[in-house]
């Protein structure tokens, strides 16, 4: 039985780190494996701490054994230097973030890549529209690029729309996406971007205007990072991507190029095979749940037939517990 630890519970958005955490549920659910939403630390042999920093701390202490991450920090640095990490395996959504954190130094405990997976029921394959349009999707970048992929689509007399992370309900994303020929996606260096995903899902090809470096992001979003952190190269906005899902392209001067081929092609690709493929709920479910076989020899089917040791709420969390139980069926909707 897998143990949640995640502050996740109370927050209504379904984006980011709660889209993860509701994602792990929908997987284990379908795999038939138990899991519990915050309960003591010393619940159950499998422990997970998904983003609540006083649990980590608090592990630590305790000397457990826990996998951590993704949705705790985004820079080793932020990691106080007297937890102990050493009972504890840091899990990525991706390796470029892997070989970020061991760029700047981190070796205080293993670190695994582990993607959510994505519902590919609830983000069915869309008809292909007859008379579609092109959806411009905005996340954390520059009005200068802005600006000039309005203008580019402009001059090519392509209709678009744009819509802006953090500005939408996830109803009326996927009610666009049903008339959306592809994407053009503007956004910032991603571990995972589970919303360009679930366009893939919904069979819908993307047209990737790719980021340079880590600080390749609006002003704001530059914010409380250092130089050399904001420089960093070896980033994507799409990580979990292949030639089936569309094209990926960093340099400008090739924008305009690579439109004009989108909208020769775009009925061509296929990227929900890629999604079904590569991020099935089952599949990352399982491979979670592998980790803690891997590094700590529980197996599939022990963890599988565990039952609580004790039925206390990990402390801090009894009102986030509640409020999770109450609204359940958001995991399914």
């Amino acid at each position: 039985m897998i143990n949640i630890i995640s502050k996740q519970i109370s927050f209504r958005a379904g984006r980011g780190p709660k889209g993860v955490l509701l994602n792990a549920i929908k997987s284990f659910e379908r795999l038939g494996y138990p899991y519990c939403i915050n309960r003591s630390l010393d619940a159950t042999s499998q422990l997970w701490i998904q983003n609540d920093l006083i649990a980590l701390r608090k592990a630590a202490k305790m000397k457990l054994k826990a996998i951590v991450g993704p949705n705790l920090y985004v820079f080793p640095r932020q990691i106080p230097t007297d937890i102990n990490m050493s009972n504890f395996i840091y899990v990525h959504p991706s390796s470029w973030v892997i070989g970020n954190w061991k760029y700047f130094g981190f070796n205080r405990c293993p670190l695994e890549s582990w993607p959510v997976g994505i519902d590919t029921e609830l983000f069915k394959e869309r008809q292909k529209p007859e008379d579609g349009i092109v959806l411009v999707y905005l996340k954390k970048r520059s009005p200068e690029e802005l600006f000039f992929l309005k203008k580019t689509l402009e001059y090519l007399k392509i209709r678009y729309e744009i819509i802006t992370y953090g500005s939408y309900k996830m109803e009326y994303y996927v009610d666009k996406l049903q008339n959306t020929k592809y994407i053009i996606w503007l956004g910032c260096a991603e571990s995972q971007g589970l919303a360009l995903e679930e366009a893939l899902s919904m069979n819908v090809p993307v047209l990737v205007w790719d980021v340079l470096r880590f600080g390749h992001c609006d002003l704001l979003s530059q914010k409380g990072y250092t130089k050399d952190e904001l420089d960093y190269p070896n980033v994507t906005s799409a990580y979990y991507f292949d030639d089936r899902c569309g094209i990926k392209v960093k340099d400008k001067e090739c924008i305009k190029k690579f439109i004009a081929k989108m909208e020769a092609t775009w009925y061509q690709f296929n990227p929900r095979e890629y999604v079904i493929e590569s991020l099935n709920l089952e599949k990352q479910g399982k491979e979670l749940i592998e980790l803690f076989h891997k590094y700590y020899g529980i197996s599939y089917e022990s963890g599988k037939s565990e039952l609580l040791k004790s039925n206390k709420k990990w402390g801090r969390d009894i009102g986030y517990y509640l409020n999770f139980i109450k609204n359940k069926i958001g995991i399914q909707s």
